[in-house]
C-alpha cells in the first residue's frame, strides 16, 4: 500500500547546540576573551614599538583607533554575555565585526598613505586565520559562509585599492621594516585565504550534516528522543526564565496496530512517515515534532498557552492521513515541573485518558 500526502515540503530543523563543551554563550565569552587578550597584547606591542621608534608611523595611529575599537567592542560583548541571554544569531554580527576590524586597519594604512603596510603586514593579515578558526568553531554554516567569501574579498579589495590608488606597486625603494611590494605574494595571500576559509565552510557543512543524522529519525524523518529531550530541557529554562507559557503534545495512533496487521510493516513504516510529514506540515517552523517511540510522537509547542494547544491538537487530528486516528494528550508548563520527564509525564496521563474516552483530546 502506498501513501502520498497533498504536500512535498520538507521538515525544517531547527539550529540547536550539540552536546559537547562551550556552547552558545559559554562559547562566545571563550571566544571574546581571546579578542580581549589578542587586542591588549597588540596594544602593548604596538606601544613598546612606539617607544623604540624614533619617529612616529602613520599606520600606529590607524592601529591605536581599531585595536582601542576592538577592546571597547569585545568588552562591551562581555558586558552582554554575563547579563543577556545568547541568541545564536548574534554570532553572525559579531564575526563580521572581526572582518571590519582587521580590514579597516589595513584600509587604514592605504588612506594614511602607507599602502605598502596593508599589504605586507604579517600581522593583521594573520588576525583574518582568528577570524577563521573562530567561524569554524562555532559550527554555524550562516556565519562559515559568510567568512568564506568576505575575508578573501576582503583583502583582495585592499590590495587592489593599494595598488590603484597608492601605486604601491611602483615604490622607488624597499620599506625598511615591510619590505616592497610582490604581486606573487598577494596573489598567494588572496588564495590561501580563499582555500582555507573553503576548506573551514565545508568541514562546517559536514559537521551540520551529521548532527542533523544524529538528531532525527530515520525512517520518519522527525526529530528523535535525545534531541527531543535536549529541545525541550532548553524550552523548559526559557520559559521559567522568561514567564512564557510553553505546551507539549503527547500523540498516539488509533488504529495503527490493525492497519499494521492488515497491510504489513512496509506499509506501516510508510504510514509513519506520513504521519510525521503531516504533523510538520501543520505546526510551525517554532515548533517540533519528534517521534517518542513506536506509533507514538510528540509536538513541542512553545509560547503557546494550554487553550491554543488544545486547537492546536484538534487541528491536528484532522491532518492525519487514514485509516489511523490520533488520541492527544497535552501537557502546560507549570511551577511544579522542573524536567522534560516530568512534563512529558503530564502530558502522557492526559493522553491516557483521552485513550481511555475514546480518542480525542485531553488537557491536563
Amino acid at each position: 500500500m502506498t501513501i502520498t500526502l497533498d504536500t512535498d515540503s520538507s521538515p525544517r530543523l531547527l539550529p540547536v547546540r550539540q552536546r559537547v563543551r562551550r556552547r552558545g554563550k559559554d562559547l562566545e565569552r571563550f571566544l571574546n576573551l581571546w579578542r580581549i587578550a589578542l587586542a591588549a597584547s597588540l596594544t602593548v606591542a604596538m606601544l613598546v614599538g612606539r617607544l623604540g621608534s624614533p619617529t612616529t608611523r602613520p599606520e600606529y595611529a590607524v592601529a591605536e583607533v581599531v585595536l582601542a575599537g576592538l577592546l571597547l567592542f569585545g568588552l562591551a560583548l562581555q558586558l552582554y554575555l554575563a547579563w543577556f541571554p545568547w541568541d545564536n544569531r548574534l554570532s553572525l554580527l559579531v564575526v563580521a565585526g572581526d572582518v571590519v576590524a582587521v580590514t579597516g586597519f589595513l584600509l587604514g594604512c592605504v588612506v594614511a598613505d602607507r599602502a605598502i603596510v596593508a599589504t605586507n603586514s604579517q600581522v593583521f593579515f594573520f588576525l583574518y586565520f582568528f577570524v577563521i578558526v573562530s567561524a569554524g568553531i562555532r559550527g554555524d554554516q550562516a556565519v562559515s559562509r559568510t567568512v568564506a567569501w568576505s575575508v578573501p574579498a576582503s583583502y583582495a579589495f585592499v590590495v587592489l585599492l593599494a595598488v590603484a590608488w597608492r601605486r604601491v606597486e611602483i615604490g622607488s625603494s624597499p620599506d625598511p621594516v615591510y619590505g616592497s611590494f610582490r604581486w606573487d605574494l598577494q596573489l598567494a595571500r588572496v588564495v590561501i585565504l580563499a582555500v582555507v576559509t573553503f576548506i573551514i565552510s565545508y568541514d562546517v557543512g559536514l559537521g551540520a550534516s551529521d548532527r542533523t543524522e544524529a538528531r532525527t529519525d530515520p525512517l520518519t524523518g522527525a526529530y528523535n528522543r535525545r534531541f527531543l529531550e535536549e529541545f525541550l530541557g532548553r524550552e523548559m529554562a526559557r520559559s521559567r526564565r522568561s514567564r512564557q507559557p510553553l505546551s507539549v503534545l503527547m500523540l498516539d495512533l488509533d488504529g495503527f496496530k490493525a492497519f499494521n496487521d492488515e497491510h504489513g510493516h512496509l506499509a506501516g513504516d510508510e504510514m509513519l512517515a506520513a504521519v510525521a510529514q503531516s504533523l510538520r506540515n501543520a505546526v510551525r517552523t517554532s515548533d517540533v515534532v519528534a517521534r517518542y517511540g513506536g506509533d507514538e510522537f510528540v509536538v513541542v509547542l512553545p509560547n503557546t498557552p494550554g487553550a491554543a494547544a488544545r486547537r492546536v491538537a484538534r487541528e491536528l487530528r484532522r491532518v492525519v492521513p487514514p485509516p489511523v486516528q490520533l488520541s492527544v494528550g497535552i501537557g502546560c508548563m507549570g511551577d511544579g515541573l522542573q524536567s522534560p520527564g516530568q512534563l512529558f509525564a503530564v502530558a502522557d496521563a492526559a493522553l491516557m485518558r483521552a485513550k481511555q474516552a475514546g480518542g480525542g483530546v485531553n488537557l491536563e
